[in-house]
């Protein structure tokens, strides 16, 4: 066989566990779960790290001081060394509202990446029985708190939230309209996964917990030296609990909304520092990170084969056909998903848009984090940096033991 052969058996190896894949999410969204409601009103502590966000963090910081919860409620806002005037900012809101509570990290951690270290910090400084995190750049409805705080029925320990980048019907350009369904794509799959066991994705951007389930694992543990320790890494140690279910909060009222990002540079630069968590695999779940491998490959060869298409006529019916398929899926997926998570408005010639061009989106972002990871926020010293003197530190070890072992 020729090279082209075997670049189309490779084509199909990585591109068919990817559709198999997306049958499953598409399953899941199918299946209607019930609702899990809690008239119990848990104390609630709300984490949210910050790190030079003067920009943004008092739009986040008036939205939380709108917050309705009849039960015990806390902000503990973390200042991570900031330069700026984010601690004055928070300062302000702690003098306005005796629910504020500032918490000061001066010196990196040396065990924990820097969010995880804030978010650490955090939760040893507040008393809730649930923990919630977000970040210093989102906004909330009035019942995020409240509606959160629900879905802890008695055997729940952890709620994954839903998170979008704009309201519905408040898209004002094709860019935002693309970054919105890809978010929608993100948190479907969450769901329809979590649905089959495969409790292995949150954002830290809406997530809760309650603090027995988080002691109980030991806290953030070895994966807290990851960027992805207080999201994802957190959710798989979560997940490999035997006691405690983690459920997906699909509520409106529990929607979270991040800020959408200005440009197409400042949206694949922030694709690419999320793909460079997974470069940090030491801790992550096989199946996950199989995930991961699939998604990226199968949209780099794809792009490949079909740029190669336009040289190379033979290849049209094998790639195209193929890309046909995907396509089908991935719209009837999405078709069913803005109806399920009620974002019609996206629904259209948009959505047509980003499964074209979905490949090529996630294959530029994937080999740019290949040959240049993202840069996370600096402090502690870094992930592979320690890692190398782990690995460093049990080879000499077993190497003294061998050779005090000789006789």
């Amino acid at each position: 066989m020729g090279f082209m052969s075997w670049f189309l058996i490779l084509l199909y190896a990585l591109v068919l566990p990817y559709l198999g894949l997306m049958l499953m999410v598409l399953s899941g969204l199918l299946i209607s779960d019930k609702r899990p409601y809690s008239k119990a009103k848990p104390s609630v502590s709300v984490i949210i790290p910050a790190h030079n966000e003067e920009d943004k963090i008092a739009a986040t910081l008036k939205s939380l001081s709108q917050q309705r919860y009849s039960g015990p409620l806390e902000f503990v806002i973390v200042n991570d060394r900031s330069s700026d005037t984010t601690a004055e900012i928070i300062q302000r809101f702690v003098k306005q509202d005796h629910r504020f509570k500032l918490v000061e990290v001066n010196e990196p951690s040396k065990r924990l990446a820097p969010k995880v270290n804030a978010v650490n910090t955090g939760i040893d400084e507040s008393s809730g029985e649930i923990i919630l995190t977000s970040d210093a750049d989102c906004r909330y409805l009035s019942s995020w708190v409240e509606g959160m705080a629900s879905y802890f029925e008695a055997d729940v320990a952890m709620v994954v939230g839903y998170v979008e980048s704009t309201r519905p019907g408040q898209s004002s350009s094709l860019l935002e309209r693309f970054e919105s369904i890809d978010w929608l794509s993100l948190m479907f799959s969450s769901r329809s996964l979590m649905l089959f066991g495969w409790k292995f994705a949150s954002s830290a951007n809406n997530q809760a917990y309650r603090r027995s389930a988080f002691e109980a694992i030991g806290g953030f543990g070895a994966g807290g030296r990851a960027p992805s320790g207080d999201e994802d890494l957190l959710t798989q140690r979560m997940g490999k609990r035997q006691k405690g279910r983690i459920v997906f909060a699909l509520g409106h009222d529990t929607r979270v909304y991040t800020q959408a990002m200005p440009n197409l540079a400042a949206l694949l630069a922030q694709r690419r520092r999320w793909v460079s968590r997974y470069r940090h695999m030491l801790h992550y779940h096989p199946a996950f990170l199989s995930g991961i491998v699939i998604l990226g490959f199968q949209s780099i060869f794809l792009s490949i084969a079909i740029l190669l298409s336009f040289f190379i006529p033979t290849l049209i019916p094998y790639v195209f056909g193929l890309w046909a398929i995907k396509l089908s899926i991935e719209l009837v997926g999405m078709y069913v998903g803005t109806k399920r998570f009620g974002r019609r408005d996206l629904w259209g010639k948009d959505v047509l848009l980003w499964a074209v061009a979905h490949p090529f989106f996630i294959a530029t972002i994937s080999i740019w984090a290949l040959l240049r990871s993202g840069e996370w926020r600096s402090g502690a010293q870094s992930y592979r940096r320690r890692l190398i003197k782990r690995q460093w530190r049990e080879w000499h070890r077993r190497v003294k033991n061998t050779i005090s072992d000789m006789p």
